[in-house]
């Protein structure tokens, strides 16, 4: 009971002075609101920029392709035809697990995943004439499937294919791009035959699947991140149900899997600097486990390089605009101790009459901590739009005092400044405690 009686009378104490002595109290927080905001919008400011930089290589990726892909865009690949062609049973592992655990295992919204896969080439021939290994033929083409590609292109003809029978002899239903159909002249209903030789272990096999066109294709928005490749990598596919592929195609080919790719966007808009540390750990972990289940698999699209560099680059500025920083920050600091001291030099004679009516140090210590606080953390809560305020100044100065420059960033709290300023407030309620030591 009498701790709590105690802990009252300090708290009430503690108020009433900073009641009656508004002014310093003012002048206080207004230098701890100086230095926790200049504090605070160091980290604020290079994450910033930093970000904007990160955004710009990601989006810059493709340009030598003049083809622009997502910031976060990802896409895991087997090449067959580098590393071997292989049968849908071989890739089953690799492919479920980037369904599952592999896509969530990155840590970050997703917004668009794609499972695609095609075989090795194919002669293409008109159904009723006669084809062989020595014929040159009408076009080479690749068997194909992407996943919910009906929802991304328009038929400017036709229709959609339905999975094929495993009758051989019946025709696989295939869509074919407008591209491939004005170059053949195609129409929806010709039928072709498709002719390709196989090596086995004891010689050649042939392979021949007959084909309908039951549609002919365009993007609805060729700009779309579901195109994951441009438009003109498609022109040649005969694109099929993935059904069609894992159960006719794969039935007649035993190297039915040339391609096999996964491409995934992200959503990343508001990764700061320090999140760039797990996410590329995250990222390092996948590669090895997908490497481990289908050897050969490669990571050809992500933002690990950049990540990497934003992290360390980041880490650099932080460093260096504190270095200009400290003379400011050490200003506010005297700032602060003198308002502080001057505040004790009036309290003296206040504090000397509490300790003669049985006061401790402690108590005295005590109050002053308690205003310290109460001052600290209305600093704080009022540094935090300040701070950020700051920053956007910063990205907006032209040159001297001139603050014209339309700045973009994307100015955020982070994690890494939220320390940042606890510590700062850690390192004023110092310079606000240690006056009252030596008084009390």
């Amino acid at each position: 009971m009498t701790f709590l009686l105690r802990t009252w009378a300090t708290f009430t104490i503690a108020i009433r002075r900073l009641i009656a002595q508004r002014g310093l109290a003012l002048a206080t927080m207004l230098g701890l609101i100086a230095s926790i905001a200049m504090i605070m919008s160091v980290p604020i400011y290079s994450d910033a920029v930093y970000y904007r930089i990160l955004q710009e290589k990601l989006q810059g990726l493709d340009k030598n392709s003049n083809f622009s892909r997502p910031p976060f865009a990802f896409m895991w690949r087997y090449a067959g035809s580098l590393h071997g062609l292989k049968q849908w049973d071989e890739v089953t592992a690799i492919d479920d697990y980037m369904t599952g655990p592999g896509v969530t295992s990155i840590g970050l919204p997703v917004t668009m995943t794609v499972r695609y896969a095609k075989t090795d080439n194919f002669r293409l021939f008109p159904a009723d004439q006669s084809y062989g290994a020595n014929r040159d033929p009408l076009e080479w083409v690749n068997f194909g499937f992407i996943t919910d590609f009906d929802t991304h292109v328009n038929l400017i003809e036709g229709q959609m294919p339905a999975a094929a029978t495993s009758d051989p002899q019946e025709a696989v239903e295939v869509v074919v791009s407008k591209n491939m159909a004005d170059a053949l002249g195609t129409q929806v209903g010709e039928e072709y035959m498709t002719f390709r030789e196989q090596k086995t272990e004891t010689g050649t096999r042939i392979a021949q699947i007959p084909i309908r066109v039951t549609g002919i294709w365009v993007a609805k928005d060729p700009g779309d991140p579901y195109w994951f490749y441009r438009l003109d990598v498609f022109n040649k596919h005969l694109m099929i149900p993935e059904a069609s592929f894992q159960g006719r195609i794969s039935g007649v080919l035993n190297d039915e899997v040339a391609q096999l790719l996964r491409p995934w966007v992200m959503a990343g808009s508001n990764i700061p600097a320090s999140d760039a540390n797990w996410l590329t750990a995250n990222i390092e972990s996948l590669q090895q486990r997908s490497s481990a289940l289908l050897s050969n698999t490669r990571l050809e699209i992500s933002p690990y390089d950049a990540l990497h560099e934003y992290q360390i680059a980041s880490r650099l500025l932080n460093v260096l605009l504190y270095a200009f920083s400290i003379p400011i920050v050490s200003l506010l600091l005297a700032f602060i101790g003198l308002v502080v001291g001057l505040a004790v030099n009036r309290q003296r004679n206040e504090i000397a009459v509490l300790r003669s009516r049985g006061a401790t140090a402690a108590q005295i210590v005590g109050i002053a901590t308690l205003e310290a606080i109460l001052l600290g953390a209305l600093a704080l809560a009022i540094g935090f739009p300040v701070s950020e305020w700051i920053s956007q100044t910063i990205g907006a100065t032209k040159s001297f005092l001139n603050f014209t420059l339309e700045s973009n960033l994307r100015v955020s709290m982070t994690a890494t400044a939220l320390r940042f300023g606890l510590a700062a407030l850690g390192v004023t309620m110092l310079a606000q405690i240690m006056p009252s030591f030596g008084a009390s």
